[in-house]
C-alpha cells in the first residue's frame, strides 16, 4: 500500500503547487478565481488526506464515499463553466444551490445533469461517478464488504473496520481518486487561467 500512499501524496503535492501557482497568477489578490479554486482545493485535499487514512486501515467504505466527494467538486466547476464564475460565486454568497437554477424549462441544472457534461469533456467520469454513488448507497456493493467466506467456505459476518480482503479494489478505487483529483486540477486551469 506503500505505493499507493505515495500517489495519493503526489497528486495532494500537485494541488498545493498548482494553488501557489494560481496565486502568483493573480498576483497574490484574492480574486474570484484564486478564492473558487481555494475553496475546491482545500475539500479536495482533505478528502484525500481522508482517503490515505482509509487506504491505510482498508476501510473501503469510506474510501468510495469519499470518492463520491470528489467527484462533487467536478460538479461544482462545471457549473462555473456552464453559469460563469460570477454567477455561481454569487448564489454561494447567496446560500443558493445552482441545481435550483433551471437550464430550460424541463431540466434544472441537477447533478446528473452536470456530471453528463463532465463525462463529455472526460470520457469515464460518468462510470466513475455512478460506481462511488451505488456504493454510497445500501446496495449490493454495500453487502459484499459486510460478509466474507471463512477459511472453510462459509460466510460470516464481517463487521469490523476494513477490509484487507478487498486490497485490490482498495488500489482500484485509489486509482479513481488520482484520476478525479487530476481531472479537478484541469478543469481548474480552464476555468480560472483559461477561460474558454
Amino acid at each position: 500500500m506503500n505505493e499507493e500512499i505515495k500517489k495519493l501524496e503526489d497528486v495532494k503535492t500537485l494541488m498545493e503547487s498548482f494553488m501557489d501557482a494560481l496565486a502568483k497568477y493573480y498576483k497574490n489578490s484574492l480574486t474570484r478565481e484564486v478564492v473558487f479554486a481555494g475553496m475546491i482545493l482545500k475539500k479536495s485535499l482533505d478528502i484525500l488526506d481522508s482517503a490515505e487514512n482509509a487506504l491505510k486501515k482498508y476501510n473501503i467504505t469510506v474510501q468510495i464515499s469519499l470518492l463520491r466527494l470528489l467527484c462533487d467538486n467536478c460538479l461544482a466547476i462545471q457549473s462555473v463553466k456552464e453559469l460563469g464564475l460570477k454567477t455561481v460565486m454569487d448564489m454561494i454568497q447567496n446560500n443558493e444551490r445552482v441545481n435550483n437554477y433551471m437550464v430550460s424549462e424541463e431540466q434544472n441544472m441537477s447533478d446528473g445533469y452536470l456530471k453528463r457534461l463532465v463525462d463529455e469533456t472526460y470520457p469515464g467520469f460518468g462510470r466513475v461517478y455512478k460506481f462511488a454513488c451505488d456504493s454510497v448507497h445500501f446496495s449490493k456493493q454495500a453487502m459484499a464488504t459486510t460478509f466474507v467466506k471463512d477459511k472453510d467456505g462459509h460466510i460470516t459476518p464481517h463487521v469490523e473496520v476494513g477490509n484487507k480482503e478487498l486490497k485490490d479494489s482498495l488500489i482500484s478505487n485509489n486509482g479513481s481518486l488520482i484520476t478525479v483529483a487530476k481531472i479537478i486540477l484541469d478543469m481548474l486551469k480552464h476555468v480560472c487561467i483559461d477561460k474558454e
